[in-house]
């Protein structure tokens, strides 16, 4: 029987272990070559090959499958051979191609299938192939594995626990497969749209191995001393039958998965945290941390603490908290494999931090330290009154004084909220609704944050000339109650442009929401500008920030952004089939030639689209959109090729027909109610796979481009209302105004109601 891919159930019985003896854990370094290949086992069912496949493409690396570069080699498949010859020789034959396949293989591509059989022998191949690459064990719930086996209950658990075993042998890291199928609320989203979601996860976890993870939030560093938060979460709350898993993006800057001394039982680990730590992924979008600081010693004595951190390690989590007391040559051997594990080492005093009765000062915590690679330091005390708290600030400030770290340091309970607050980075949060009275909600912290004159209130304002409709004030209002910031956000109608200098002159304001049909004529009225907007020449965001000079006056900044290509961006890449993946030979349809039209192409151009068409009711300025976007490509030396269609052109026959369309025009004529009246040639529209269909625009009616594609639906095109744009790029927005993550579950609820309360379309 074949055992390619899988993973445990947190139910069965695991080998903490993970076949290495005590001196060799920790022993991987986890930092490779940036073209290492890199390599999937684990059991049959698994989806290795799928996952191998999405690694292919998104690092750009041949895929090669073992049993067809086997099949190549002898002209048989591997049961084949072991049908004719037996297992022993089938081995000797699968061990000799095994070595030239890593040894003539080992860059640039990404390997599946190895191990099939669990020699001994491929064992310690791939034992040694792991200390210069990533070898990943593809974990999957243990009754999924079953139903890819027709064998005994007792004979599949001993293939189990033999592959089980042997895999987690020769890798170095663990990636849970998560079937999308079985929570309740995926049951009608498409089979697309759940792999959209698995190669979403895994390809953010490869990135999290080589070193390339690029944040997915538009707010500050989470180390930075511009008051961060982590939520507080533990393993019995995930495992909870309903976990409201949406609160977990509730606008946190890390999550930290807590494990207590009950959590760590040796059998049982390493399974649920893989499983766990999958969970945290898929809902959110910050980093994760995992806190082992209560769990030393461990039970089992030091090895059995290094066993842990091995655990945690093949996670490639963002961040791990241990304690300060380890023993060095822990620290040692984590030093030499966290990979790109940030490590932050805390230490607990029973009395309040910065007593002049504790152990913990600032110049002993720099001689023990200054010899072990930290991110950060946390320092944690006990209080029992409140004004017991302001000695913590003061400790703080003198050990930032000392060490080129960010420091954490709080008091813990009920008397020690005020310190939480005062403390600046990553202090401590809990979930919504929690029965530990001791802690404080992001919302609570906030308040507090703003009662004490430490968090500015401000004002925010859509500005252009139709804004009648805007869902953009109640979306931002909600976010900013759920989080406990004081901002407002209102908005402003005018004709001219000109209008908008009295929002930017206003003192109290934080920054300005710029819609229709301003988004490149509001370029002379902002200091800087990203280099994606000037790439676009449209802004659709600008903040404005006051800064104090040392002489005591203040400098007004006001900077320009795009978020409206972030918006368009995600809801294509969200929503695109695996049948219409951008390829080579992709084109992409954009209707309409304003600001919005800009942001489609630069969206369409960064999903790796490189034949963009556009259509417009005014020629002329379809020409000079499509001139800007040519010269642009050429000054750049960028492969794009920008090109106009009239009504009466057919779609040029050397070329795919469009799987993706962007009408970037207004539901309403500038200027009155009258509904636009448009529509695309048919022709254009029959693309055999289909595609998406992504618009800009949104309101209390179906536009007619939206009713000549609704049809369309059975013929595979998705379409997507505005209304998801409009959340996407106010997510990015909001996080650029607050320099906060933003609450996204509360900010997709809010637009869902008020859709279905103002009877807009959402599609």
């Amino acid at each position: 029987m074949n055992i390619v891919s899988g993973s445990t159930n947190p139910g069965k019985p695991v080998n903490v272990q993970l076949g290495l003896a005590d001196e060799e854990a920790l022993g991987f370094h986890r930092q490779y070559d940036p073209l290492a290949t890199l390599l999937l086992v684990g059991f049959f069912g698994a989806g290795k090959k799928t996952l191998g496949i999405i690694a292919s493409v998104a690092l750009r690396r041949r895929f090669i499958d073992f049993d067809s570069y086997f099949k190549d080699k002898v002209h048989s498949s591997p049961q084949e051979v072991i049908a004719r010859h037996g297992l022993a020789q089938y081995r000797e034959i699968e061990l000799e191609i095994s070595r030239e396949l890593l040894e003539n293989n080992g860059t640039n591509c990404v390997i599946v299938g190895l191990g099939g059989f669990a020699s001994r022998s491929q064992r310690a191949l791939l034992m040694d192939f792991a200390q210069q690459h990533p070898i990943i064990y593809v974990r999957r719930d243990e009754q999924d594995l079953r139903n890819f086996v027709t064998t005994s209950a007792e004979k599949f658990d001993r293939i189990f626990d033999l592959g089980n075993e042997f895999f987690e042998a020769c890798s170095n890291f663990d990636f849970f497969n998560l079937t999308q199928g079985q929570e309740s609320d995926q049951q009608s989203i498409p089979q697309y749209l759940k792999l959209k979601e698995t190669e979403r996860l895994f390809v953010t976890f490869l990135r999290h191995i080589f070193g390339s993870f690029v944040p997915q939030t538009f707010s500050s560093n989470a180390f930075s001393a511009s008051n961060t938060f982590s939520l507080e979460v533990s393993l019995p709350w995930l495992e909870e039958s309903c976990p409201d898993l949406e609160l977990l993006e509730g606008g946190a800057d890390v999550i930290t998965l807590v494990v207590r001394p009950d959590d760590a039982n040796p059998t049982t680990f390493a399974a649920r945290l893989c499983r766990h730590l999958a969970t945290l992924r898929k809902h959110s979008r910050v980093a994760i941390i995992i806190d082992l600081a209560a769990l030393y010693p461990s039970s089992q004595g030091l090895s059995g603490y290094t066993r842990l951190l091995e655990t945690v390690l093949r996670l490639a989590p963002d961040g791990l908290i241990i304690p300060l007391q380890c023993d060095k040559k822990i620290m040692q051997r984590l030093n030499k494999s966290k990979g790109h594990t940030k490590v932050i080492a805390g230490i607990h005093d029973r009395i309040p931090v910065g007593s002049h009765h504790s152990y913990i000062t600032p110049a002993a915590l720099y001689d023990q330290t200054r010899s072990f690679q930290l991110d950060a330091i946390r320092v944690t005390g006990e209080v029992q009154c409140p004004n017991e708290n302001l000695s913590c600030v003061s400790f703080r400030h003198l050990l930032a004084a000392q060490q080129d770290l960010p420091v954490i340091a709080y008091n813990t309970g009920l008397a020690g909220r005020t310190s939480i607050c005062l403390n600046p980075i990553l202090s401590p949060v809990i979930l919504p609704g929690s029965q530990n009275n001791d802690g404080l909600t992001i919302r609570e912290a906030q308040l507090a944050l703003t009662n004490f004159f430490l968090l500015e209130k401000k004002k925010f304002t859509i500005f252009g000339q139709s804004v009648k409709y805007s869902l953009s004030p109640e979306m931002h209002h909600a976010a900013y109650r759920y989080s406990g910031l004081p901002h407002t956000y209102d908005t402003m109608q005018a004709d001219e442009i000109s209008a908008v200098q009295q929002i930017l002159d206003d003192k109290d304001r934080g920054g300005v929401t710029i819609s229709l049909p301003f988004k490149s004529a509001i370029l002379p009225f902002v200091d800087e500008i990203t280099p994606d907007a000037e790439d676009m020449q449209a802004v659709n965001t600008v903040t404005i920030e006051h800064k104090c000079q040392p002489d005591g006056s203040r400098a007004v900044v006001k900077r320009g952004y795009n978020t409206d290509h972030i918006g368009i961006r995600d809801c294509i890449d969200k929503h695109l089939s695996p049948a219409n993946a951008v390829r080579d030979g992709t084109t992409a349809l954009i209707v309409g030639a304003g600001g919005m039209a800009r942001a489609a192409i630069y969206a369409c151009y960064e999903l790796g689209v490189r034949r963009i068409f556009i259509y417009n009711r005014t020629i002329e300025n379809a020409k000079n959109l499509a001139n800007y976007w040519n010269e642009w490509a050429e000054s750049k030396a960028a492969k794009l090729q920008v090109d106009i269609l009239r009504p009466e052109d057919n779609w040029p026959s050397e070329l795919r027909l469009p799987t993706i369309v962007v009408p970037c025009i207004p539901p309403f004529q500038i200027g009155s109610e009258n509904p636009v009246v448009f529509k695309i040639p048919e022709n254009w529209l029959d693309s055999r796979t289909g595609g998406v269909f992504v618009e800009v625009a949104y309101g209390p009616f179906k536009t007619q481009l939206m009713e000549q594609m609704l049809p369309r639906a059975s013929k595979g095109w998705v379409v997507v209302s505005g209304l998801l744009v409009l959340v996407e790029q106010g997510i990015a927005q909001y996080e650029i105004f607050t320099k906060r993550p933003a609450p996204v579950h509360v900010m997709r609820r809010i637009i869902r109601e008020q859709s279905i309360k103002y009877g807009f379309v959402h599609q």
